[in-house]
């Protein structure tokens, strides 16, 4: 059995592994030298595991269930067949069975509100194509922006933070008691931004994005909710597990690194894994988690909600923090609403180019006429520049279906 997967396991996640409750409802000599070894090796989830036993216990019997053929032959050996007691019996423990089962299950889901309710920020994307400049909000209130295209901000552990080279202190006077201490990052198109967190986190923050952290993580977790694409690479801590929680799914890491896009507009979220193990879960209560190994890639459509995993090319989703982009058969549509977002440049593309696709790698120092050049050279389009906006067009005659 791989016990390292349970290193990112909350409660939840415990209930649900058929492993775990194997061992609850039905140990043997294996099992139990399994999970003593564990917890004698991490006494940190003792308390989950404790936790996700007693309602493992709670909703579901040791012992098998009695089937129905049975409690009825029981009961009629009990009083005869048009007896008015075993009637009532019978009624009585259907009705009990059904309570059982209903307090059970609203037990469990009243407990996992709670759990949900641990996260302090309600998920609200902004529209960041409505700023110009970047900008950092304190949870005192405090606003700072910044022109500039690449931004370093730095969180201190007393709440400090440095832009650049502009420090800005957390005025705690001005916050309401029991206030939850956030702080955003929102950065437009056509900037970025790398931040590093004051437990040593680094995060590469992309065009369109936004990010919401707390100033310092305190608890048995470290979350952050992010709408947009972001790189991680998450400091090791094996006490506190990381949390990347976007609008579909939430992800949970120890210490590694990863790319996650999700923009509001896009079809699909999806996680790329480059080092450590990450388990991805949908937003929703019960929700069945999925596990990632290097080189792996999940998607999440949003229109039919489901989740597909596969093995992919991890340079082709993290090469844009180095400052350029590789694509293999990659749809021009696609490729643009990257540019756009990179540049900040509105690009209109001809119906008919919407099967053209694009292999190479384009350099994002260089200027977007130039990249917008290089594709071409291989796809045959042609490219008009306008004031605000550039359009595609085919060089040759596209046929209509």
């Amino acid at each position: 059995m791989d016990t390292e997967k349970f290193l990112l396991y909350d409660t939840k996640d415990f209930i649900l592994d058929d492993d775990f409750r194997r061992w609850v409802l039905h140990p043997d000599t294996e099992n139990k030298n399994t999970w003593n070894d564990f917890l004698y090796k991490y006494p940190d989830k003792k308390k989950q595991i404790n936790d996700a036993v007693l309602i493992i216990k709670a909703i579901q019997p040791e012992e098998p269930e009695i089937p129905s053929e049975r409690l009825h032959q029981i009961l009629y050996n009990i009083k005869p067949d048009n007896s008015p007691f075993r009637r009532i019996t019978v009624n009585v423990l259907k009705y009990a069975a059904v309570l059982i089962l209903l307090v059970s299950i609203g037990g469990l889901i009243f407990y996992f509100s709670l759990e949900k309710d641990r996260h302090p920020y309600a998920f609200e994307p902004i529209n960041t194509e409505v700023f110009e400049k970047g900008r950092i909000i304190l949870s005192d209130g405090t606003v700072r922006e910044f022109e500039t295209e690449e931004t370093k901000i730095l969180q201190t552990k007393t709440g400090a933070v440095t832009v650049n080279n502009d420090t800005v202190n957390l005025d705690v006077n001005n916050m309401q008691k029991g206030q939850t201490i956030m702080n955003q990052v929102i950065i437009p198109y056509g900037k970025r931004s790398e931040i590093t967190l004051a437990d040593g986190t680094h995060i590469w923050l992309n065009s369109g994005s936004q990010i919401t952290y707390p100033f310092v993580f305190t608890g048995d977790t470290r979350e952050v909710y992010l709408s947009g694409e972001a790189f991680f690479d998450v400091e090791t801590d094996h006490s506190r597990p990381f949390y990347v929680i976007t609008e579909n799914i939430k992800l949970k890491v120890l210490g590694t690194t990863f790319n996650v896009t999700s923009y509001e507009n896009d079809q699909t979220t999806n996680a790329v894994l480059l080092t450590g193990k990450i388990s991805v879960e949908k937003n929703k209560l019960m929700a069945k988690t999925v596990e990632l190994s290097p080189g792996e890639r999940i998607v999440y459509d949003k229109m039919d909600e489901s989740m597909v995993k596969s093995t992919v090319d991890v340079n082709l989703y993290s090469s844009w923090i180095n400052g350029y982009l590789i694509f293999v058969h990659e749809p021009l549509n696609e490729i643009f609403k990257k540019l756009e977002r990179y540049y900040n440049r509105k690009i209109v593309m001809e119906e008919g180019l919407k099967n053209f696709t694009f292999s190479g790698k384009l350099d994002l120092m260089d200027d977007i006429e130039i990249v917008l050049e290089n594709i071409s050279y291989t796809t045959s389009f042609s490219i008009e520049k306008n004031k605000d906006y550039f359009t595609i067009k085919a060089l040759l005659p596209v046929k209509k279906n």
